[in-house]
């Protein structure tokens, strides 16, 4: 799965799959203790809260199957419909994203962010394309908006309650710290980034109105927050 898309195989998976039959055929495992026709099913191809929900029901119907006293398989059955309900509900939840995504992309479309730069330093950018149009018999419009932030440098108030270093650590040790924590900034970037744009188009707003850069605002302690990319006034409406 992509920060803001599904990707092809999971959006066939989704699309292969019924609902109702889906609720069939966990009912039918519950009753007879075993997968049977639901691994039939392209449920680990629908995305990881599928594929993670489908992995507890699977080890919650071999809990339930080996258990033998009354009160353990009441218990275990309990968890047992409990894990089968979350199955449901997680592919519910993809399948009305799927939805969303589909009605979405009929009038703009935000690309999925590819790969870090090769090498980071603390002024930082982050390019997010996309295309768009008013209506849906209107051609494409391509367009990209780029991020920017300065990463200041920060005092490690997490450092002063680890036991300090008998040894001082190595200028490649601490080269290699500081590119770690570049690299988290530089993530947390694209997804503000990426999502901040989606939720422009989602608002209902005109793509020619997307300006070419936006420094982002960190917070009052020097950090990137949920506003930070907010090129269009979302806070203020908010």
């Amino acid at each position: 799965m992509g920060l803001i898309n599904l990707t092809e195989r999971e959006r066939n998976a989704i699309g292969s799959v019924d609902s109702v039959a889906l609720q069939d055929l966990v009912d039918q495992a519950i009753r007879s203790g075993h997968l049977g026709n639901l691994s039939g099913l392209s449920l680990y191809d629908c995305g990881e809260y599928v594929a993670a929900n489908l992995r507890h029901f699977e080890r919650a119907l071999a809990a339930h199957r080996i258990a033998k006293s009354a009160k353990k398989r009441e218990e275990t059955l309990y968890t047992l419909h409990k894990a089968g309900s979350d199955l449901t509900f997680a592919f519910g939840q993809m399948k009305q994203r799927l939805e969303i995504e589909d009605r979405e992309n009929q009038l703009f479309y935000v690309f999925d962010p590819t790969m870090p730069p090769f090498r980071l330093t603390p002024d930082m950018q982050v390019r997010v394309s996309y295309r768009w149009r008013r209506t849906i018999e209107d051609e494409w419009t391509s367009g990209s908006i780029v991020f920017r932030n300065k990463v200041p440098p920060r005092f490690d108030y997490h450092a002063l309650a680890q036991p300090k270093p008998t040894r001082k650590p190595s200028a490649r040790k601490l080269a290699e710290g500081r590119e770690a924590e570049l690299l988290r900034e530089w993530e947390h970037l694209e997804q503000l980034a990426h999502w901040s744009v989606r939720d422009y188009f989602r608002a209902g707003h005109n793509g020619a109105d997307i300006r070419k850069e936006f420094a982002v605002r960190l917070s009052d302690r020097d950090h990137l927050n949920n506003f930070s990319a907010d090129f269009w006034g979302r806070k203020a409406n908010t």
